[in-house]
Order: structure tokens, then C-alpha cells, then sequence
């Protein structure tokens, strides 16, 4: 009868103790979860972040779980981090993709995605638009330049130039070029630029050879007194090329002559 008493004491305490651990799983505790403590524009959105290699990194708080965090970093040729208990530091080593693993004891899990990737400006164009002026030209001829000028355009309408930065000072890198919404012929070359007040002279060098310049800016500043009923944004934002030396042998009075490229979206 005792032996009985005292079994069935022990099954008691027994499952009172299998029930108290399963109290103490995860459901007692909130999910982990970052949030930015740093102050500089980072790309962190949904568990995923994007750094430049030149970033100082981006720093965290954790939250959630059960407050005893183990932090596994897999891949220490893209990035390394420093936790002090209570800021976490994600650092940029090298160029790629890495997984920062961020566990507790009550098997909650955080999985932060991070791509160290160097920063990227694509620019796509709306449409192409010749601007002529010379007072003498006919009004033919100005027709005609403008039409040869918005036929053969190194970017048609849909197209776009993807540029790539690959120095800390975002002043060189590689370019892409897509000639059009459809083509899957890309160009390819490197570019510097240099910015100004109000704009920016862009260099093309493309791996065939054929060199371009263009100024980025809005028209406001490159072409004063300039009036279009179909612009999208006003004011708008534009590539230009100045193409006045390709028609003036066969247009002694032309003065000046561009190629517009317009950047939807691209205002000020």
C-alpha cells in the first residue's frame, strides 16, 4: 500500500515537472527580433539587409526570446559581427551573400539575410527628345535634326543605364546599359563622374571603345527658358548629351543641338 502511495506521488510530481518545462518552451516567449539602432539610411527590410563594402556596418538591438542569445555567423568571408550584450554589429568583409543565425535557449530563432553588394543607381528613360536652336536654321531643317537626333538615341524609351559604384567615393565604376525595355543585347563599360552645384558630368568609356558624355540635372539649370507640355514631373530631371558637333557640318547654323533623355520620377 505505501509502495502504491509513494509511486503514485512521484507520477504526480513527475508530470507537474514534464508540465512546468513545457511552460517554459517558446510560446512563453515573444519572437527575436532586430530593430536599427544606428541612425545612417540602411537597406533593412524584412530580416533582409543590403551593405556597402565601404559601410561601417549597421548596429542593432536584439529583443524577444528569452534573452540568452547565441550568435552563429557561418560565412566570416562576407561578414563578421561584435555583440557587447546589448548592441549587435554587423560588419561588411567581402562581396556576397551570409546568414547571421541568432538563437536562445527556448529554440527561438532569427535568421538576419545580409548581401554586402556595392551601391547601384539605375537610371530608366521615358522618352528621347532633340533640342535644337540655332536662329538661322530653317524650320525644316530644325525638324530634321530633331527627328535624326530622337531616331538613334544610344538608350531608346524604356531603356536604362545601371550604374555601379565601385569606390568609396561613388565617383567611378562599372555601367550597364540596356538600349531598350526588350533587348537583351546589354552594353557594357566603366564610367567616372564629377558633381557640381546643380549637376553631374558623367564619363563612358564602353568596352567596344565609343566614348559619351552626359550631364545629369534638371532642365531648369541645363536649358533656361525651356517650356514642354509633356513633361511628367516638373521639374524634371534629365540626361543630356550635347550632339551639336555631329550636325553641324551639315548644318553650318546650327548653334546648339541635344539629345534629352527623360527620367520619369526624377524630381526635385
Amino acid at each position: 500500500m505505501k509502495k502504491t502511495l509513494v509511486r503514485s506521488l512521484l507520477y504526480i510530481v513527475l508530470l507537474a515537472g514534464i508540465v512546468s518545462f513545457a511552460s517554459c518552451k517558446d510560446d512563453d516567449y515573444g519572437a527575436i527580433f532586430l530593430s536599427l539602432s544606428s541612425e545612417a539610411d540602411l537597406d533593412f527590410t524584412n530580416s533582409v539587409l543590403t551593405l556597402s563594402p565601404y559601410s561601417a556596418g549597421a548596429t542593432f538591438h536584439i529583443s524577444g526570446g528569452d534573452g540568452m542569445y547565441v550568435i552563429t555567423n557561418p560565412d566570416t568571408t562576407v561578414i563578421d559581427y561584435r555583440y557587447d550584450g546589448n548592441v549587435l554589429t554587423v560588419i561588411p568583409v567581402g562581396l556576397g551573400s551570409a546568414e547571421l543565425n541568432i538563437t536562445d535557449r527556448a529554440w527561438n530563432r532569427y535568421t538576419l539575410q545580409v548581401t554586402v553588394a556595392y551601391p547601384e543607381t539605375t537610371y530608366t528613360i521615358s522618352r528621347i527628345e532633340g533640342v535644337v536652336r540655332g536662329a538661322e536654321l530653317t524650320q525644316s531643317q530644325t525638324l530634321a535634326i530633331q527627328r535624326d537626333i530622337e531616331s538613334a538615341p544610344l538608350v531608346q524609351a524604356g531603356g536604362k543605364y545601371v550604374f555601379t559604384y565601385t569606390d568609396k567615393e561613388a565617383a567611378s565604376g562599372i555601367v550597364t546599359i540596356y538600349p531598350s525595355a526588350s533587348t537583351s543585347n546589354m552594353l557594357h563599360g566603366i564610367f567616372t563622374q564629377t558633381e557640381d552645384t546643380d549637376q553631374t558630368q558623367i564619363h563612358i568609356v564602353l568596352t567596344n571603345g565609343s566614348t559619351y558624355e552626359f550631364i545629369l540635372g534638371m532642365t531648369s539649370v541645363l536649358l533656361p527658358g525651356y517650356d514642354d507640355s509633356r513633361m511628367e514631373t516638373s521639374p524634371a530631371r534629365v540626361l543630356m548629351q550635347d550632339v551639336t558637333e555631329t550636325y553641324r557640318s551639315l548644318y553650318p547654323a546650327l548653334e546648339k543641338a541635344y539629345c534629352v533623355q527623360h527620367i520619369p520620377g526624377e524630381a526635385l
